[in-house]
């Protein structure tokens, strides 16, 4: 762990993770996966900044902090012998302990988000660079594009029927992010969805 000053103070720190401990070990049925979007709004984590940021920005830090909170649970369940605390993408799931611990896959992650460095490290152009990345990570297993009705494409996006590049985008981030199998959705629909995107970017 790093020496860098935490953008919250210990005791408020100490305080959420508490709340998420409870949070976690409450949740119903047991050993379910609990969806991040969950836990952020129970939690109710408010982040003060001096400075102009973006939406996007201020998410970062919301789910930076969460995931610092995480990591540290997942320690010191270990350390109690509790349990082991699988974190992934988005979401997170308690596993009882069995005698091989799960591979320790995350360890890179782990590492980034009990540094405090990389909260402040991370700027509006950096952060547009990585999501630029996540989304084009996210499209890479390209589907063959069926044909598929217009108005069928539209409507999967809930788009107008004159719509902007810009608007086409930010539709289809929302609806990839609700439906994507790593976050609870259905493989088919993801991929009618991405079937749509593409079809609705090609000219004509």
């Amino acid at each position: 762990m790093t020496d860098t000053q935490a953008p919250l103070s210990t005791a408020i720190l100490n305080l959420l993770q508490g709340q998420l401990e409870s949070l976690i070990l409450a949740f119903t049925p047991a050993h379910s996966p609990i969806e991040e979007q969950y836990l952020l709004s129970r939690l109710g984590l408010k982040l003060h900044s001096d400075t102009l940021q973006s939406a996007d920005l201020a998410r970062f830090q919301q789910h930076f902090v969460l995931y610092h909170l995480l990591y540290r649970i997942q320690q010191h369940w270990l350390a109690q012998r509790h349990g082991y605390l699988a974190i992934g993408l988005a979401k997170l799931q308690l596993l009882p302990l069995t005698q091989a611990l799960p591979p320790d896959s995350d360890a890179g992650r782990q590492d980034y988000y009990l540094n405090w460095q990389n909260f402040y490290a991370m700027t509006e152009q950096l952060l547009d660079q990585h999501l630029d990345a996540f989304w084009q990570q996210l499209q890479r297993p390209t589907v063959q594009v069926n044909a598929m009705a217009h108005n069928q494409a539209l409507a999967l996006l809930g788009l107008p029927a004159s719509f902007t590049p810009q608007q086409l985008k930010k539709a289809y981030r929302t609806k990839a992010l609700q439906l994507h199998p790593d976050r609870g959705g259905e493989q088919q629909q993801f991929i009618l969805l991405q079937q749509a995107y593409q079809q609705l970017q090609q000219p004509g």
